[in-house]
């Protein structure tokens, strides 16, 4: 019996079946076999540019996934063959001493110097089997689902969980408030479905494509819900939405973009909170977007916060699991349409999809 492992042979490159002796796992380890693979934004930058992150081409890419537990190493009594898992696209660094990743640290491992992240340093998903080692199996986020589950939505963990850190970062500013979010693509869609669930008072979705905005309200809006579209008139539209506040509570960026920070910005007032989420790199790293704050006038006057989430920890792997599995996410099967499910064989046809200006959420089959 053979490993499938599909390496993508440079950015912009070719994904290339290449067939590899199945590996077993050793003590601590399990196997797991793939089910599912999704794509996100982040995806299309590494096969379109790649990232300084990824040292080494070829690389097995792709780090949305859920699988089944196939083989378990001596010693494993977390896990047992068959279990539907699913994991976290930020793991430990696997030093097991480590203040944040190791057996006695934070689990903060986005802080760690030496963060991995699957699908980056740490081989992706993109083969039929992978083999996790005793530090990942008992340090990692791994979350096991009931039998039955659906993997199509085990798969969607990590980019829920990266959105649920965002929303839950700061107490209280979600219940009740006026929200913005900035950006209709997938993050953008997970946002609204999860401030929707924790009680939002209104939504106003942001986007440029109406495409995009209009599949995105049609699919997942209610009477809470308002689009509006990323003109020159933005700003103006947004605060005449607010009303009767004056300015929204909470504002998320969702769009990888540096014109979506300053939009963010120019909509901060008295006590609205910030959410950088979605990060702004290319092949050539991350470009600094500078933005001037008065501590005095607009922090500590008018109670702003900035605040940013980058990736997961178990804080956000937990909810989101918490989420799927109590099914608090209804319409979740919306994210994905006939024309964004792809079979293991057409992953660079899955990735160029993901890229499409309509695209939420594409699977890969490997079943």
């Amino acid at each position: 019996m053979k490993n499938l492992v599909y390496y993508l042979n440079r950015p912009g490159g070719e994904f290339e079946a290449v067939e590899e002796a199945l590996p077993e796992p050793g003590p601590g380890e399990i196997r797991v076999r793939t089910l599912r693979t999704s794509i996100c934004q982040s995806d299309v930058i590494i096969y379109r540019s790649g990232l300084p992150r990824i040292k080494k081409w070829p690389a097995i890419v792709l780090h949305e996934m859920s699988g089944v537990v196939d083989a378990i190493g001596a010693g494993v009594t977390k896990f047992a063959e068959g279990d539907l898992i699913a994991l976290g696209c930020d793991i430990p660094c696997g030093d097991r001493t480590c203040i944040y990743c190791g057996d006695e640290g934070t689990g903060d491992w986005t802080s760690c110097p030496n963060t991995q992240a699957t699908g980056h340093e740490f081989p992706g998903f993109a083969r039929r089997y992978a083999v996790l080692p005793q530090w990942f199996v008992e340090l990692g986020p791994i979350m096991k689902f009931p039998a039955g589950f659906n993997p199509d939505h085990a798969c969607q963990l990590e980019p829920l969980a990266c959105s649920l850190e965002g929303l839950t970062r700061v107490n209280n500013c979600i219940e009740n408030r006026v929200v913005v979010l900035i950006g209709a693509g997938s993050q953008g869609a997970y946002a609204l479905q999860s401030v929707q669930r924790m009680g939002a008072r209104k939504v106003i979705l942001v986007n440029r494509g109406e495409e995009r905005l209009q599949r995105v309200l049609r699919d997942f809006g209610d009477s809470r819900v308002v689009g509006i579209r990323w003109d020159d008139a933005v700003i103006e539209n947004v605060r005449r939405e607010c009303l009767p506040f004056n300015e929204p509570h909470f504002v998320m960026v969702n769009a990888p973009v540096q014109a979506a920070y300053e939009l963010a910005t120019k909509l901060m007032g008295h006590g609205t909170v910030m959410d950088g989420h979605a990060g702004v790199k290319n092949a050539g790293g991350k470009p600094p977007i500078l933005h001037q704050v008065d501590l005095n006038n607009d922090i500590h006057y008018k109670l702003q916060c900035y605040q940013a989430t980058h990736g997961s920890s178990m804080h956000g792997i937990r909810l989101a699991h918490q989420f799927l599995s109590q099914g608090g996410l209804p319409l979740l099967d919306r994210m994905t349409n006939d024309t964004e499910r792809f079979p293991a064989t057409k992953l660079r046809e899955a990735v160029e999809r993901a890229a499409d200006a309509d695209s939420l959420k594409v699977i890969v089959h490997w079943d």
